[in-house]
């Protein structure tokens, strides 16, 4: 059944609408100059956490511009993960994080090219950030291991769409703050004034008209996001990326989706570091998927077999499905697994389904029902055994047993942009000599080289907060300098 575009929005929480009085924080009038201490490009979490850690360490006035019609940008999609290394008992959680470990798996998922410098600060500040984002509201549930995280590292906002309460939650701190907003307002340059400040042009839309306005800031934070849905250059990174392959921001293509590119080619105008050649982080997304841990569930393909280990990575399950004739998947779990938030709305909208035997799940899913049958009993006689000889899975929480079962449909989709702007530890923009360029900061997805070839599970809020934070007080004290 296909999602219809009300149905599809309702599900996704896809818009941020905020009151009039979160957005009209901080106005001035309309008469005095365009010059402020700090602009961050960009509202999603990262910006949102640029602009409130700046309004904290003083820069007294900071301006968000946002090219979208809506606040949030892709961090409102999220389901919320954060890895964080936290001090827990042991005996509770039953192994021992730490900053070194933390790192190690980054470096693990990452092939082994991510940067040590910055993963280290994610690491060591991660634990504060999560306090940080509590100090607006934001409450967390149990630690739990997320997929291509390794280790139970992760917290999240119980419920649905996290992500989308978090950007809720830090809008009302910037608010309170009182920094001003610009919707429909698209930065497509900068350049270094002589002043060793920044003047960004920007293009703001308003009533089918556009004007370009001018705007100088001692401290510029480049908060932009990534290029998902820049499908002509994702499809040059990976040729397999056809147009209809969507992100996972904008599944089924029907909203809009502001996630191109267009900062970088400005970046590099200006000599700007921008890394390439460590691609793109594709995953399975919205269909089946329910569990957001390892080992309650299995994929397999359009003959009812599996064909991947469902506790790798998400690049290398990726590849695998590009693999396939149809560059899809089923994703089977049963009664007994915990579902996320998003169960009774794939139920409703047709996205997964139910059926209280194998055979009748065979028969919905079209695939023989004698192979499924074998399969799901071979993947169980593993979880009995910890290891299945044939993919290298150790991982198991469950057997797959227990009517209902549920199942739904997972294609690719073009989750995380891997390549952008090169920081260093501090979120400073580096040229391309590797030396920081005054009063230019980067944070979030926009940023290129800090994971490597894949991404840490729930590593991308971690990296929002950690270094949208570090953006923004940096930014601030550059500012206040004479």
């Amino acid at each position: 059944m296909n999602v219809s575009r009300r149905n599809w929005l309702a599900a996704a929480g896809a818009s941020v609408f905020l009151p009039r009085s979160i957005l009209a924080g901080g106005m001035r009038s309309p008469n005095d100059p365009d010059v402020w201490p700090v602009v961050v490009v960009g509202s999603g979490l990262s910006g949102l956490s640029a602009a409130y850690s700046a309004m904290q360490n003083g820069a007294g006035r900071v301006l968000v511009l946002e090219k979208g019609p809506l606040i949030g940008g892709h961090s409102q999609y999220s389901s919320g993960s954060i890895a964080a290394v936290v001090p827990q008992d042991p005996k509770k959680v039953g192994w021992q994080d730490s900053v070194e470990q933390f790192i190690a798996d980054a470096l693990a998922v990452g092939g082994g090219s991510g940067d040590t410098a910055v993963l280290t600060a994610l690491a060591r500040n991660s634990y504060s950030a999560l306090k940080w984002l509590e100090s607006c509201g934001v409450f967390f549930g149990p630690v739990f291991t997320a997929k291509s995280g390794l280790h139970p590292r992760c917290f999240a906002m119980p419920g649905n769409s996290a992500g989308r309460s978090y950007v809720l939650a830090m809008a009302r701190c910037v608010r309170d703050a009182g920094t001003t907003f610009r919707l429909n307002s698209q930065a497509v340059g900068f350049e270094q004034n002589s002043s060793g400040g920044w003047v960004v042009e920007a293009k703001e839309s308003a009533g089918g008209l556009t004007k370009t306005r001018t705007i100088a800031t001692k401290s510029l934070v480049i908060a932009s996001g990534g290029f998902t849905a820049d499908t002509e250059r994702c499809a040059r990174i990976d040729p397999r990326l056809t147009s209809d392959i969507h992100t996972t921001a904008n599944p089924y293509g029907t909203v809009w989706d502001g996630a191109t590119a267009e900062i970088l080619d400005a970046a590099q105008a200006v000599g700007v570091a921008v890394t390439d050649g460590y691609g793109l982080q594709l995953l399975p997304f919205w269909g089946g998927r329910l569990l957001d841990y390892d080992g309650g569930d299995i994929y397999v393909n359009a003959t009812g077999e599996r064909f991947v280990n469902e506790s790798l990575p998400w690049k290398a399950i990726a590849d695998k499905m590009l693999d396939l004739e149809d560059r899809s998947c089923w994703v089977i779990t049963d009664a007994r697994s915990h579902k996320g938030a998003m169960l009774g709305l794939k139920l409703i909208n047709g996205i997964v389904f139910k059926a209280d035997s194998i055979e009748e799940m065979a028969s919905r899913m079209r695939v023989p029902s004698p192979i499924l049958k074998k399969t799901i009993e071979n993947y169980n006689k593993s979880v009995d055994k910890g290891y299945d000889s044939a993919t290298g899975k150790t991982i198991f929480s469950q057997r797959i047993e227990q009517p209902p079962f549920y199942f739904g449909k997972e294609s690719i989709y073009v989750h995380t942009t891997l390549d952008g702007i090169r920081t260093d530890e501090h979120a400073r923009v580096l040229s391309v000599t590797g030396v920081p360029m005054p009063g230019l900061f980067v944070a979030g997805e926009v940023s290129g080289g800090i994971f490597g070839t894949d991404r840490l599970g729930g590593a991308s809020m971690t990296n929002c907060l950690v270094m949208g934070r570090r953006a923004g007080k940096n930014a601030a004290i550059n500012a206040r300098k004479g």
